[in-house]
């Protein structure tokens, strides 16, 4: 008689999960305790996948606000694929070499700075990654007026969202290319976002009623995802400029 009753079945295989079969080969990455070639190379390397992530997670979150916006299912999950397919492994890419470079490799006081920058850099993109992927779960709940106006909405979601991106872009930039003028432009363009974002709240609040409080319960998620993402993007450039 079993002491605890029936046999557990936890000792059957469990599924794999889908994180696991993201066919990434860390071997891959050339890693070593020491630079193969001269350190600079060594970090353009690591910046332009850096970039290279950077320019992903700007494309998911301008496509993540026109999906929610018109309703676009499809779009909502190419966004997905997308993660799935190239965001994912370059954030594991990254965070490999950031994590061996600062550890393992006897860098400089420069160099060693210019890993931090990145690595910080990295995990805000982690976070931009799943906002941008929450916008896109939104798409079959909300509903807009005008979702056949392809450039246009009520709430000026896709100008936020598409200048956010922007921000982000001129955010990473500011570190890729040690410009601190991509830096304070960020910042400049945060007064919009602003505006925008203030401006949107205040038409949802004036036009909310019980019939449709669970609809503007979704719009307002999305315009919070866009504005939490321009914010982001700020911390990124003040710690560049």
């Amino acid at each position: 008689m079993a002491l605890f009753g029936k046999k557990s079945s936890a000792s059957k295989s469990a599924a794999i999960p889908k994180a696991f079969t993201i066919q990434i080969d860390p071997s891959k990455f050339n890693l070593a305790t020491k630079p193969a070639g001269p350190v600079h190379e060594q970090l353009e390397t690591m910046k332009q996948r850096l970039t290279k992530l950077s320019s992903m997670v700007e494309n998911n979150l301008m496509n993540a606000v026109r999906a929610a916006t018109k309703k676009n299912k499809d779009l909502a999950i190419s966004i997905f694929t997308t993660d799935e397919q190239y965001v994912q492994k370059l954030k594991f890419e990254v965070e490999y070499m950031t994590l061996a470079y600062l550890n393992f490799q006897n860098l400089d006081e420069a160099a060693n700075k210019t890993v931090t920058d990145a690595r910080f850099i990295l995990k805000k993109l982690e976070t931009l990654g799943q906002l941008a992927l929450n916008i896109a779960n939104k798409t079959e709940y909300i509903q807009l007026a005008n979702i056949e106006v392809l450039h246009k909405d009520e709430y000026d979601l896709k100008p936020m969202g598409d200048d956010t991106a922007e921000m982000v872009k001129k955010a990473v930039e500011a570190y890729v290319s040690g410009n601190s003028k991509h830096a304070a432009e960020t910042l400049d363009m945060m007064k919009k976002i602003d505006g925008i974002y203030q401006k949107a709240v205040a038409k949802l609040k004036a036009e909310v009623n019980d019939s449709n409080i669970t609809n503007y319960t979704g719009i307002l998620s999305v315009i919070e995802h866009v504005h939490a993402s321009a914010e982001i993007s700020c911390v990124i450039a003040k710690r560049l400029c």
